[in-house]
């Protein structure tokens, strides 16, 4: 059966996000669990081998990178028959080699929306991601995508939450009275993900003395972003600490994390803000970090684009108006319950158990002579 195949992860090592964080937390999980895993990464790969051999996964963590790549890929695939072959957010190179080696068990993990722009490799990679077995999303919003673009049908889909590592958690310190409040931004600074709607706020908010504010991360809109607080009056105002090795060294000086990403698929951030005792602001849309988000009491959430209202949410924290830590200590709970990777792994080996039950997509349109 399935269940009880060994399992190749695939990844790719940029752009350096969630995924490269969260595949080897699943797959030390699974080999918790029995499982043969292997975890190989697309690129040089040197963060995710880092995480790996963190994890106690060095000796099954490899990855290929230059000319040979799709080579090597090739010979992986076909060196792994029988084996269930997990991708995550894979290049169009890597889709159509695994697409080629006509494997049955390709399980495409969908971390991120179908791009709306569809240039011809964008159409190339619906179509090769449509001969996946079965598909596997990371929230509800991003599965009703998924299905709404025609790269997997309903009965060939599932919602599997992604999870946090369990173990002690952070408990909500009292720093406001001493230090005022810190407002952070963590993670990749791009536009998608609200860096310049942070920026509106700590304008916003630069009059209060009381307030601090801090970067931690980097992306391609960073230069962009050190201008656009330069322009608003806030150099001096907002750090920007750039990417991090410590990140619980970095949360630990937050007092509230401002996550105003405009489509985030799932949104890691809102359940390892609650791990470190840290309330979040974000805005209240159709997307899979709104979707966790309503489930925690920590989340405050305004409409988008709406930073006055984000403002007055924390005001009202720096004046101790509102406090989080009853909040926090109940998302805890919902943490254990519904996000921990645990539970997460057992989602995804109830869909490896479908696989030996579900026709390809691509094998079902063959036989039935309809047009993918």
């Amino acid at each position: 059966m399935s269940s009880d195949r060994p399992i190749l992860h695939i990844v790719p090592s940029e752009p350096w996000g969630g995924i490269q964080a969260l595949v080897p937390m699943l797959a030390r999980e699974q080999v918790a669990q029995g499982r043969q895993v292997t975890l190989l990464c697309l690129g040089r790969g040197a963060r995710v081998r880092t995480v790996a051999t963190d994890y106690g996964l060095g000796d099954v963590t490899s990855s290929i990178s230059g000319a040979l790549a799709p080579l090597r890929l090739l010979l992986t695939l076909f060196g792994a028959r029988g084996a269930i072959i997990h991708t995550h957010c894979e290049p169009i190179w890597a889709a159509s080699l695994i697409a080629l080696s006509g494997t049955s068990r390709w399980i495409e993990h969908a971390h991120v929306y179908p791009d709306d722009e569809l240039t011809w490799k964008k159409r190339l990679s619906r179509r090769l991601q449509r001969f996946a077995a079965r598909h596997i999303a990371i929230s509800h919003s991003i599965g009703r995508a998924v299905i709404a673009s025609g790269i997997a049908r309903a009965d060939t889909l599932d919602v599997v939450y992604n999870g946090v590592a369990g173990g002690k958690v952070a408990e909500s310190s009292d720093r406001r009275a001493a230090d005022g409040l810190t407002v952070g931004f963590i993670g990749r600074v791009v536009a998608e993900k609200g860096i310049f709607d942070f920026l509106d706020l700590a304008a916003t908010l630069a009059p209060d003395p009381r307030m601090a504010f801090a970067v931690y991360g980097d992306g391609t809109d960073l230069a962009a972003a050190r201008a656009r607080a330069v322009a608003l009056g806030i150099a001096d105002r907002v750090v920007f600490h750039g990417y991090v090795e410590d990140i619980a060294a970095a949360w630990d000086t937050l007092d509230l994390v401002a996550i105003f990403s405009h489509r985030e698929p799932f949104g890691l951030v809102f359940l390892e803000a609650v791990q470190r005792g840290v309330p979040s602001i974000s805005y209240e849309n159709d997307s899979g970090g709104s979707e966790v988000a309503a489930v925690l009491q920590s989340a405050y959430r305004v409409p988008p684009g709406d930073v006055a209202a984000a403002a007055g949410i924390v005001r009202d924290l720096a004046d101790a108006s509102a406090d989080p830590a009853e909040a926090l200590a109940l998302d805890r709970a919902t943490l254990v319950a519904r996000f921990d990777i645990a539970t997460m792994a057992r989602g995804v080996d109830a869909v490896y158990r479908r696989l030996d039950h579900t026709q390809r997509p691509a094998d079902a349109a063959a036989v039935s002579g309809t047009s993918q």
